[in-house]
Protein backbone atom coordinates (compact mmCIF):
# COMPACT_ATOMS: atom_id res chain seq x y z
CA UNK A 1 0.00 0.00 0.00
CA UNK A 2 1.53 3.34 -1.04
CA UNK A 3 2.04 6.00 1.57
CA UNK A 4 -0.23 9.10 1.56
CA UNK A 5 2.77 11.23 0.58
CA UNK A 6 3.57 8.99 -2.40
CA UNK A 7 -0.10 9.02 -3.51
CA UNK A 8 -0.15 12.83 -3.36
CA UNK A 9 3.06 13.03 -5.41
CA UNK A 10 1.68 10.67 -8.07
CA UNK A 11 -1.57 12.67 -8.24
CA UNK A 12 0.31 15.97 -8.56
CA UNK A 13 2.52 14.54 -11.33
CA UNK A 14 -0.55 13.31 -13.22
CA UNK A 15 -2.26 16.71 -12.95
CA UNK A 16 0.86 18.48 -14.24
CA UNK A 17 1.36 15.97 -17.07
CA UNK A 18 -2.25 16.17 -18.23
CA UNK A 19 -2.63 19.93 -17.96
CA UNK A 20 -2.64 21.68 -21.34
CA UNK A 21 0.30 23.98 -21.91
CA UNK A 22 -0.64 27.49 -22.82
CA UNK A 23 1.19 28.70 -25.94
CA UNK A 24 3.65 31.53 -25.65
CA UNK A 25 1.81 34.68 -26.55
CA UNK A 26 3.04 37.61 -28.57
CA UNK A 27 3.46 40.92 -26.84
CA UNK A 28 0.16 42.63 -26.11
CA UNK A 29 -0.05 45.70 -28.38
CA UNK A 30 -1.24 47.76 -25.41
CA UNK A 31 2.03 46.90 -23.64
CA UNK A 32 4.18 47.85 -26.66
CA UNK A 33 2.76 51.31 -27.27
CA UNK A 34 3.68 53.35 -30.30
CA UNK A 35 5.43 56.52 -31.30
CA UNK A 36 5.27 58.72 -34.40
CA UNK A 37 7.94 61.22 -35.38
CA UNK A 38 7.79 63.97 -38.05
CA UNK A 39 10.21 66.49 -39.48
CA UNK A 40 13.48 64.64 -39.01
CA UNK A 41 16.51 64.51 -41.28
CA UNK A 42 18.94 61.89 -42.61
CA UNK A 43 22.40 61.97 -44.13
CA UNK A 44 22.59 58.88 -46.36
CA UNK A 45 25.99 57.52 -47.48
CA UNK A 46 26.88 54.76 -49.97
CA UNK A 47 30.07 52.72 -50.17
CA UNK A 48 31.10 52.26 -52.91
CA UNK A 49 29.49 55.23 -54.63
CA UNK A 50 26.52 54.62 -56.92
CA UNK A 51 26.96 54.70 -60.68
CA UNK A 52 24.60 53.77 -63.52
CA UNK A 53 25.67 50.12 -63.17
CA UNK A 54 23.83 48.08 -60.54
CA UNK A 55 26.16 47.08 -57.72
CA UNK A 56 25.95 45.80 -54.14
CA UNK A 57 26.60 48.72 -51.79
CA UNK A 58 26.63 49.42 -48.10
CA UNK A 59 24.17 52.11 -47.00
CA UNK A 60 24.71 54.04 -43.78
CA UNK A 61 22.25 56.75 -42.74
CA UNK A 62 22.45 58.90 -39.61
CA UNK A 63 19.98 61.52 -38.53
CA UNK A 64 17.53 63.16 -36.16
CA UNK A 65 14.04 61.73 -35.62
CA UNK A 66 12.36 65.15 -35.51
CA UNK A 67 9.43 65.83 -33.17
CA UNK A 68 8.00 62.65 -31.66
CA UNK A 69 4.79 61.85 -29.77
CA UNK A 70 3.84 58.75 -27.79
CA UNK A 71 0.90 58.46 -25.38
CA UNK A 72 2.49 55.36 -23.82
CA UNK A 73 5.96 56.98 -23.52
CA UNK A 74 5.34 60.72 -23.04
CA UNK A 75 8.95 61.46 -22.03
CA UNK A 76 10.15 60.52 -25.53
CA UNK A 77 10.01 63.64 -27.71
CA UNK A 78 12.89 62.98 -30.13
CA UNK A 79 16.03 61.01 -30.76
CA UNK A 80 18.70 59.99 -33.22
CA UNK A 81 18.59 57.16 -35.75
CA UNK A 82 21.22 55.05 -37.49
CA UNK A 83 20.22 52.82 -40.42
CA UNK A 84 22.58 50.22 -41.90
CA UNK A 85 21.89 48.09 -44.98
CA UNK A 86 23.55 46.10 -47.71
CA UNK A 87 21.61 46.33 -50.95
CA UNK A 88 21.75 46.33 -54.71
CA UNK A 89 21.58 49.87 -56.11
CA UNK A 90 22.28 52.07 -59.13
CA UNK A 91 21.82 55.73 -60.07
CA UNK A 92 19.17 57.16 -60.12
CA UNK A 93 17.59 54.12 -58.48
CA UNK A 94 16.23 51.86 -57.34
CA UNK A 95 18.14 51.42 -54.10
CA UNK A 96 17.13 48.01 -52.83
CA UNK A 97 14.96 46.55 -51.67
CA UNK A 98 17.35 45.30 -49.05
CA UNK A 99 17.33 44.37 -45.40
CA UNK A 100 18.25 47.10 -42.96
CA UNK A 101 18.87 47.43 -39.24
CA UNK A 102 17.81 50.64 -37.51
CA UNK A 103 18.99 51.74 -34.07
CA UNK A 104 17.13 54.61 -32.43
CA UNK A 105 18.51 56.35 -29.34
CA UNK A 106 15.61 58.21 -27.74
CA UNK A 107 16.01 61.46 -25.83
CA UNK A 108 14.87 59.77 -22.57
CA UNK A 109 17.91 57.44 -22.63
CA UNK A 110 16.12 54.36 -23.99
CA UNK A 111 17.00 52.62 -27.23
CA UNK A 112 15.10 50.69 -29.92
CA UNK A 113 16.78 48.17 -32.24
CA UNK A 114 14.86 47.12 -35.36
CA UNK A 115 16.10 44.05 -37.27
CA UNK A 116 15.25 43.01 -40.81
CA UNK A 117 13.39 46.09 -42.02
CA UNK A 118 13.07 46.54 -45.77
CA UNK A 119 14.77 49.64 -47.20
CA UNK A 120 13.75 50.98 -50.62
CA UNK A 121 14.65 54.23 -52.29
CA UNK A 122 15.92 56.23 -55.21
CA UNK A 123 17.35 59.74 -55.68
CA UNK A 124 13.98 61.32 -54.76
CA UNK A 125 12.59 59.31 -51.81
CA UNK A 126 13.05 56.38 -49.42
CA UNK A 127 10.98 54.03 -47.29
CA UNK A 128 11.75 51.69 -44.41
CA UNK A 129 9.13 49.13 -43.48
CA UNK A 130 8.48 46.08 -41.35
CA UNK A 131 11.13 44.39 -39.35
CA UNK A 132 10.96 43.24 -35.79
CA UNK A 133 11.84 45.36 -32.80
CA UNK A 134 14.22 42.99 -31.09
CA UNK A 135 15.52 45.10 -28.23
CA UNK A 136 14.69 48.15 -26.15
CA UNK A 137 11.61 50.35 -26.07
CA UNK A 138 8.67 49.08 -28.18
CA UNK A 139 10.03 45.47 -28.26
CA UNK A 140 7.65 43.24 -30.19
CA UNK A 141 6.48 46.00 -32.52
CA UNK A 142 7.42 46.99 -36.06
CA UNK A 143 8.46 50.14 -37.88
CA UNK A 144 7.50 52.23 -40.90
CA UNK A 145 9.24 55.35 -42.23
CA UNK A 146 9.33 57.48 -45.36
CA UNK A 147 11.01 60.62 -46.54
CA UNK A 148 12.14 62.76 -49.45
CA UNK A 149 15.53 63.73 -50.79
CA UNK A 150 16.46 67.34 -50.09
CA UNK A 151 19.75 67.34 -52.01
CA UNK A 152 19.90 69.17 -55.34
CA UNK A 153 18.89 66.71 -58.08
CA UNK A 154 21.31 68.23 -60.62
CA UNK A 155 24.19 67.68 -58.18
CA UNK A 156 23.00 64.11 -57.52
CA UNK A 157 22.95 63.40 -61.29
CA UNK A 158 26.43 64.88 -61.71
CA UNK A 159 27.74 62.70 -58.87
CA UNK A 160 26.33 59.60 -60.59
CA UNK A 161 28.32 60.48 -63.72
CA UNK A 162 31.50 61.75 -62.04
CA UNK A 163 32.74 58.83 -59.99
CA UNK A 164 29.63 57.79 -58.11
CA UNK A 165 26.98 59.14 -55.75
CA UNK A 166 28.35 58.75 -52.23
CA UNK A 167 25.83 60.75 -50.18
CA UNK A 168 22.61 62.71 -50.14
CA UNK A 169 20.39 64.47 -47.62
CA UNK A 170 16.77 63.52 -46.92
CA UNK A 171 13.86 64.43 -44.69
CA UNK A 172 12.09 62.00 -42.40
CA UNK A 173 8.46 62.83 -43.15
CA UNK A 174 7.02 60.09 -40.90
CA UNK A 175 8.74 57.52 -38.70
CA UNK A 176 6.38 55.23 -36.76
CA UNK A 177 7.59 52.62 -34.26
CA UNK A 178 5.82 50.04 -32.10
CA UNK A 179 2.22 48.91 -32.39
CA UNK A 180 1.55 50.43 -35.82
Amino acid sequence: MPSPLMAAAVTAAAVIALSPLSPASAADPADIGDIVCHGGSLNVQFNPGLTFSKNTVRLLANGEMGICFSAAHPKITGGTVRIEASLSAACPGPFGPGYATATINWNDGTRTVVDQSTFRGDTTSFSLEGGSIADGAFTGGTTRANGRTTSNTVELGAACVLGGLTSYAATIDDFAVGDI
